[in-house]
């Protein structure tokens, strides 16, 4: 799993904090019992003295571990019987776990529990910026019919679904990032979003910007009044993140400031060995032309590029 440590902190207090609820409603609730049962008290601190005497090896025989097994079971029948008989569950005093797989630990053993990679795939999805793109973006939900008759559309679609697919399978061991080339409503934002999203379900760290978004966010951090002491690592989650997803690139106001931003973007995530997904309504002669040779050369040689073509899908659905 890719979380930051921070991450992994934030997570594990929350089973801290699970824990010490956990721990009060014991409190509260075996205060209760005493205040209705006190006698209930005294066959508590029995079972407690048993159990002490025989760590403190004053009696260390089988005779007397099995005398004081069985003096435990027989304490805890009548502690049962006095709650059933006051009108408690016989398991009152049992802990309440919101994941009694791990009682509420985020392991079982050394391995993460389940509800564990749940919060892992939650807070990656809350930090992924996935919320601009449908959450039917699923590989399950892509649809052919759209296509009609348009036998050289749909073949393109279907190849470049076929190459999102391989790339979700081989993660994080594949060769080359994705380029999607199209006009609008072609499916290049719907690919992107299903990769992502099988991705964090996997619990991978994806962040996910338009073009427009991201280089707001750049200048955000470049032209900040804070001071490089006070900020940690700005760029940290832009570079390392498992997954960057930069839609729509084109559509944000191309100056000097935006292609630097966007060559050391480039430059650090393929040093880094970090993968890429761009979709862009551009065709490769004005990718070349409004950016810096320099950048089409990255992306020439790091992308695999799939072109997608047709009319506007979300169009077609609605009319169909």
């Amino acid at each position: 799993m890719a979380l930051t440590n921070e991450q992994y902190d934030r997570i594990m207090r929350d089973y801290e904090q699970k824990q010490r609820e956990a721990r009060r409603e014991h409190d509260r609730r075996l205060e209760e019992i005493l205040r209705k049962i006190p006698e209930f008290g005294e066959l508590s601190q029995s079972a407690a003295s048993a159990v002490a005497a025989f760590s403190a090896g004053l009696m260390n025989s089988e005779s007397d571990a099995s005398g004081t097994r069985e003096r435990l079971r027989s304490i805890a029948g009548q502690r049962e019987a006095l709650l059933t008989k006051a009108g408690f569950p016989a398991d009152y005093l049992e802990a309440v776990y919101s994941c009694p797989d791990c009682q509420d630990t985020g392991f079982i053993g050394r391995e993460k529990c389940h509800c564990f990679r749940q919060k892992e795939v939650a807070l990656l999805y809350s930090q992924s910026h996935l919320g601009s793109v449908s959450d039917e973006s699923r590989f399950s939900s892509l649809r052919e019919d759209v296509y009609g008759d348009d036998t050289e559309s749909l073949r393109r679609f279907q190849n470049a679904r076929d190459a999102s697919l391989a790339f979700v399978r081989a993660f994080p061991d594949n060769d080359k990032n994705l380029l999607f080339m199209g006009g609008v409503g072609t499916g290049k934002t719907t690919l992107s979003g299903c990769i992502a999203r099988e991705l964090l379900d996997r619990g991978f760290s994806v962040i996910y910007f338009s073009a427009v978004a991201l280089f707001e966010h750049l200048a955000e951090i470049r032209f900040s009044r804070e001071s490089d002491d006070e900020r940690t690592d700005p760029h940290g989650d832009l570079y390392d993140c498992d997954l960057l997803v930069i839609d729509d690139l084109g559509t944000e106001l191309t100056n000097a400031f935006s292609a630097e931003q966007l060559f050391n973007l480039l430059n650090e995530r393929i040093f880094r060995k970090k993968h890429m997904i761009i979709s862009t309504n551009l065709g490769l002669d004005e990718l070349q032309r409004v950016y810096a040779e320099r950048i089409f050369s990255r992306i020439t040689s790091s992308f695999s590029i799939w072109k997608l073509t047709g009319n506007d899908i979300r169009l077609r659905i609605r009319m169909q």
